[in-house]
């Protein structure tokens, strides 16, 4: 009969009863547990696929009843009960940095803050702080990528100058898109009325 033995770090194969009780004890815990989180981590992935078919079903029935084809993947959506106490919200997200472009587009902008120091009008008063404000670093010394895209698409026309329109083609050649991202979120209403987010996972002890 074969010898019964366990796998050791090195790859080696000890023999049982050359392992202690409090090693078998530990191996058996944590197999076990690691084989119940994989179990659990595949019925998360099975729920989370299934959630975006039933939803992307649900829309594809609603625009068919329209009479319009809705195409593509990206966009969120947000679909709530009818008392309005629960809702589920999913997404597609764009893991989004910076390039060094934006450094230019910092170095242009602010040239065109520093024209306008002198003026005290509410269209210079507006430039100043949206600029300002775009390129705040948290205490990483990493910009904000919200306000910089708020940036981009709200005050891409803000001011008539070639540095101006110069920087923002370098906040267009700054962003790097990198990994995308799909989520799913549920959320009910509580006793006063705010939405509290349901987790999937669990918190931490």
């Amino acid at each position: 009969m074969e010898q019964e033995f366990l796998i050791n770090r090195s790859g080696y194969k000890v023999p049982l009863d050359k392992v202690s009780d409090n090693d078998k004890a530990q191996n058996s815990l944590v197999l076990e547990l690691v084989k119940t989180a994989k179990q659990l981590s595949a019925e998360h992935d099975s729920f989370k696929r299934d959630v975006f078919t039933r939803v992307n079903d649900f829309i594809a029935e609603m625009a068919h009843s329209y009479n319009v084809e809705i195409g593509g993947k990206k966009g969120n959506i947000t679909l709530t009960s009818f008392d309005g106490k629960s809702r589920v919200k999913v997404g597609v997200a764009d893991d989004i940095s910076f390039g060094p472009e934006i450094l230019v587009a910092k170095e242009l902008l602010n040239g065109v803050v520093n024209s306008l120091l002198d003026q005290l009008d509410d269209e210079a008063q507006l430039i100043k702080d949206i600029v300002g404000n775009a390129f705040e670093t948290n205490k990483e010394g990493q910009y904000s990528k919200s306000k910089i895209m708020e940036l981009r698409s709200k005050y891409r026309y803000s001011h008539k100058s070639d540095d101006w329109a110069a920087g923002m083609r370098a906040i267009d050649d700054a962003f790097i898109f990198g990994s995308t991202k799909t989520y799913v979120r549920f959320h009910e209403r509580n006793e006063l009325g705010a939405w509290i987010q349901i987790p999937l996972v669990s918190k931490s002890l």
